[in-house]
């Protein structure tokens, strides 16, 4: 039996504002006077410090861990699955247009490549249909159209539109599409803002980069004119469309320089007020890793810092880079509330913070009919996936997917950063073995990421910037006041 720690489960951290302890039982973040910092790192003479004796008192330093691995969703999967199946994606072919440099499916990753494979409607309707016949306690309904390029395979989109059309009308559908945007035009754009359809454009900035990377299958032309042509037009001719339904994904190539991609965004007309998302080039499940240069580094550690002082009143929101500005939706969403609802103490029973419930958030469906968690997943390990569309789902193999700290339940345990934990399966590569030792090799950075933002909070909140409200504090002469998460009072 593995010998139960008695150390208070905590993390300590200094960054410019001060010491700083995290305490995982409470999930909280108490500012912490040198002396009692030293002496918790040390773990000499903890007992001497009047700090550390209030800490206790008020119910923090505990040192409770989890004790049995498993997630907390994991009996009600059959229910779920029974009734809550509420989104839905569509593989409606394996082929692409494009053929662009970073893509998942360009053989550079461990999973499919580019194929002539397409879904029949059969197998799509097969697809609706199980959507259908699970989501009796959803209001409303997702469906989305996935690729390769998905408008290859525009017959076969307003097919599944006009069947789920026929099929219910007591719910509100909302249909979404992933594309290149190289399709975007005549009939097929008209019909896609008829049905309101969300649409995610790829596109990855100046002309020389994004043509560099995406180039039309059997060709050296770049695709940047075709997708700046069609995106005008929609902005120009359906403007509150183009505001409401549309977005952009960057893909960033840590080989080009973030600053200038930036400000390409930034200066271009087409893009003001819309809406962004991006991202490095993908890592999991990549053959050759991604190697960041230096000089992609600090610009975007440079332009990061920009968005945090925008929350601070000292730098205009316009000034600053639309790439990164979900990275600091992201601080909000891990840190926000966090101090004003503390929890008492771990559960002995638990599961770290990584995986969703495998194919509620959308339920993927190939194009021959194989269920996965979600589209992000490699289709070619096993482990990821959770049946097929003519057997249903397999609630063992979801289980397993849903509880994947099962692999490396030892160290996870005993991790402070366990809460914040996003490994799922979408970091396998492989089987179960290898997928354990990709997970527990990517386990410093993940850390190291969590306790980056930890220190950004630390330090916007003792700058006055409150969380909840999205503002700044008035008033902020001392730590109490401004909202800092000061232990050394009472």
């Amino acid at each position: 039996m593995k010998e139960v720690n008695k150390e208070p489960f905590i993390h300590l951290f200094s960054c410019s504002t001060g010491y700083y302890l995290y305490d995982v039982n409470t999930d909280s973040i108490l500012k912490v006077t040198p002396d009692t910092y030293q002496r918790l790192e040390k773990r000499e003479n903890i007992e001497e410090n009047e700090q550390i004796r209030k800490l206790k008192k008020y119910g923090y330093l505990k040192t409770s861990h989890v004790q049995i691995s498993e997630h907390p969703v994991t009996k009600l999967l059959p229910s779920l699955y029974e009734n809550r199946i509420g989104n839905l994606t569509l593989q409606v072919t394996q082929q692409c247009n494009l053929r662009c440099d970073y893509c998942v499916y360009s053989g550079k990753y461990y999973t499919r490549t580019h194929s002539n494979k397409r879904m029949s409607f059969e197998m799509a309707k097969k697809g609706l249909d199980f959507l259908l016949s699970h989501s009796s306690a959803c209001e409303e309904l997702r469906v989305g159209f996935y690729g390769g390029e998905p408008l290859l395979e525009f017959e076969l989109i307003k097919r599944c539109v006009e069947y789920m059309e026929t099929q219910t009308k007591d719910k509100a559908i909302h249909y979404q599409i992933t594309t290149n945007g190289t399709l975007l035009k005549g009939e097929i754009l008209t019909y896609l803002i008829e049905k309101k359809f969300e649409i995610t454009i790829s596109f990855d900035g100046p002309k020389e980069i994004h043509d560099r990377y995406r180039k039309f299958a059997g060709s050296d032309k770049g695709s940047y004119d075709t997708v700046m042509q069609n995106a005008r037009y929609i902005k120009e001719h359906y403007h509150n469309f183009f505001i409401s339904n549309v977005t952009f994904n960057t893909v960033i190539s840590p080989e080009e320089s973030y600053s200038c991609i930036g400000n390409y965004f930034k200066g271009e007309e087409l893009f003001q007020d819309a809406v962004f998302t991006s991202g490095l080039v993908k890592d999991e499940g990549k053959k050759e890793k991604n190697t960041v240069s230096d000089r992609f580094s600090e610009e975007y550690q440079y332009e990061y810092f920009k968005l945090l002082m925008s929350k601070l009143g000292k730098i205009r929101k316009e000034n600053t880079s639309v790439l990164g500005r979900e990275q600091v939706e992201f601080l909000k969403m891990l840190r926000g509330g966090k101090q004003q609802d503390e929890d008492i103490e771990l559960p002995k029973k638990w599961h770290h913070g990584g995986p969703c419930i495998p194919g509620i958030r959308s339920l993927f469906v190939t194009v021959e009919g194989d269920l996965y968690p979600c589209e992000k997943v490699c289709e070619n390990v096993e482990l990821a996936r959770m049946g097929n569309i003519n057997s249903g789902i397999d609630i063992q193999k979801a289980s397993q997917i849903l509880n994947i700290e099962d692999i490396t339940s030892g160290q996870c345990k005993d991790c402070w950063a366990y809460r914040y934990c996003d490994f799922c399966i979408r970091y396998a590569e492989k089987e179960k073995e290898e997928l354990k030792t990709c997970l527990l090799r990517n386990c410093a950075d993940m850390r190291k990421k969590i306790e980056h933002v930890f220190k950004d909070y630390c330090v916007l909140r003792e700058l006055g910037y409150d969380f909840e409200t999205d503002s700044l504090r008035k008033g902020t002469e001392n730590g109490r006041k401004n909202g800092t998460l000061d232990a050394s009072g009472g």
